[in-house]
């Protein structure tokens, strides 16, 4: 009778619902196998202290860092120790790692990858080192690795240790020959222009001489052939008489004496100092010489990015990318710079601290500068290592790297990978010629010269036929 009761006034569906709920506290509260690293619990307790900058691991636990060389940031090497092979890492990401690991005590060993940072593949499986963190190979990534969203989504980020930005680096603008430099002191207009005053000129002196009857020759041939000799600066055959011509002979005078006195200056200058041309100074340039060969790392967030840019300068690159582009291993980017930018016809994307880089060793092994990073830039990232998802190491790192960017320890030490940069930093863009010029420097003038004569000839030849024809007939 009671069972009844109670049986009506609560539904059979609530006593469900209380029997799984129950159930489902039970499971909850029950021992479950982890995953979890052993040094899991150990971190979470550091992780929740009020100051994780304190925290130690009581017992040192052995963690897996995976790392890739990317000078001058991070240097991974395998070397032979005690007779076996050990993966070692140097540079300013090395001497972070080596801090963290003696703030928090622990032990670590250098995982090396398939050389690329981390992106999706087709199948949307992620390669490099993120891909490692992934499928547990490793416990935290060195990188450092640019900030993005489809990252973000996969792998946790800690703060930002830098910011950089791509430059363009190709190889360095020489002071070249300009055969056709002789013309370069005015544009084209105004080569046109000065023929057509020409013209005009002769046309509105021949109208005034026909108009009042005196004054000079009627014939336009004359006046043309008159022009051309102010033009020259030579003195005319006959002189003008009448007024209205004296003032048209005299305006046309005083321009070209203006023009041609700038002329002079401006070809003395260029050819006592050379400009030199910078034909690539940001990504819009790089992008228009479509004969240039692009490099650029492999799987890293400006790849992952191009995958789905459609429009926009971003997908004008993605394009050019696809057609006339090589993607490269990070640890290769270096050698690949060498090897292909000083043929002028290569052009590579990297951060100013690497072609910082490139400048550097460079310049230390040759004593030359070979290599020109642009003036413009674009992508710009900050840069972070990575741990997987709600790892409690993420608040531990972020502590120190805070700590390391207050007093500017890192920037301290990429600068030190750097140290032969700046002589080859500024580059002048007008040099003063010293030497002789060339036969291969002036064959332009010479050509023009050697036509001129050509047709002298010509001219001669069919003056001497018309007067024999003439004397015959």
């Amino acid at each position: 009778m009671r069972a009844w009761a109670v049986g009506a006034v609560f539904p059979r569906w609530v006593f469900y619902g209380v029997g799984m709920t129950i159930a489902g506290l039970l499971v909850l509260t029950q021992p479950v196998a982890s995953t979890r690293p052993a040094w899991w619990s150990e971190a979470e307790v550091g992780a929740m202290t009020a100051n994780p900058l304190k925290f130690k691991f009581p017992r040192a636990p052995h963690l897996r860092v995976a790392a890739e060389s990317w000078p001058p940031h991070v240097q991974v090497e395998k070397t032979e120790v005690a007779g076996q092979v050990v993966t070692r890492a140097r540079g300013p990401m090395a001497n972070f790692l080596d801090v963290l690991a003696t703030s928090l005590n622990f032990t670590y060993s250098v995982v090396l990858g398939d050389g690329y940072w981390g992106a999706p593949d087709a199948n949307g499986t992620w390669n490099g080192m993120i891909g490692m963190l992934l499928k547990e190979q490793a416990d935290f990534g060195l990188g450092p690795f640019g900030m993005t969203h489809a990252r973000s989504e996969v792998v946790d980020f800690t703060m930002p240790i830098f910011r950089e930005v791509l430059h363009v680096l190709v190889s360095r603008p020489r002071p070249e020959p300009d055969p056709w430099g002789f013309l370069a002191p005015l544009s084209w207009h105004v080569w046109v222009a000065l023929a057509l005053s020409c013209l005009v000129v002769a046309f509105v002196a021949v109208t005034v001489v026909r108009t009042l009857g005196f004054g000079g020759p009627s014939t336009i041939q004359q006046h043309v052939w008159a022009v051309y000799q102010i033009f020259l600066s030579q003195s005319l055959t006959w002189v003008p008489t009448g007024l209205a011509l004296r003032v048209t002979i005299w305006l046309w005078i005083i321009a070209v004496l203006v023009v041609m006195r700038s002329y002079s200056g401006a070809l003395t200058s260029q050819l006592a100092v050379r400009t030199v041309p910078i034909k690539y100074d940001s990504l819009d340039d790089v992008l228009k010489d479509t004969s240039i060969t692009l490099l650029l790392e492999g799987s890293t967030a400006l790849t992952g990015h191009l995958q789905t840019a459609k429009e926009g300068v971003y997908g004008e690159l993605a394009e050019a990318v696809r057609v006339r582009g090589r993607r490269i291993r990070a640890s290769r980017m270096q050698e690949e710079a060498y090897e292909h930018i000083p043929d002028g016809r290569h052009a590579m994307f990297l951060e100013a601290v690497g072609c910082n880089k490139v400048y550097s060793d460079h310049f230390s092994r040759t004593g030359q500068c070979d290599f020109y990073m642009s003036r413009g830039v674009f992508w710009k990232l900050f840069y972070a290592l990575v741990v997987p998802k709600e790892s409690p190491l993420r608040e531990l790192i972020n502590a120190r790297i805070l700590a390391l960017r207050e007093f500017g320890i890192y920037e301290r030490w990429a600068l030190d990978q750097v140290a032969n940069r700046t002589h080859c930093l500024k580059l002048p863009t007008r040099l003063k010629f010293q030497e002789p010029y060339t036969l291969l420097s002036l064959w332009a003038v010479f050509a023009l010269y050697g036509t001129c004569m050509l047709s002298a000839v010509v001219v001669f030849g069919l003056e001497f036929i018309a007067s024999s024809l003439r004397e015959g007939n």
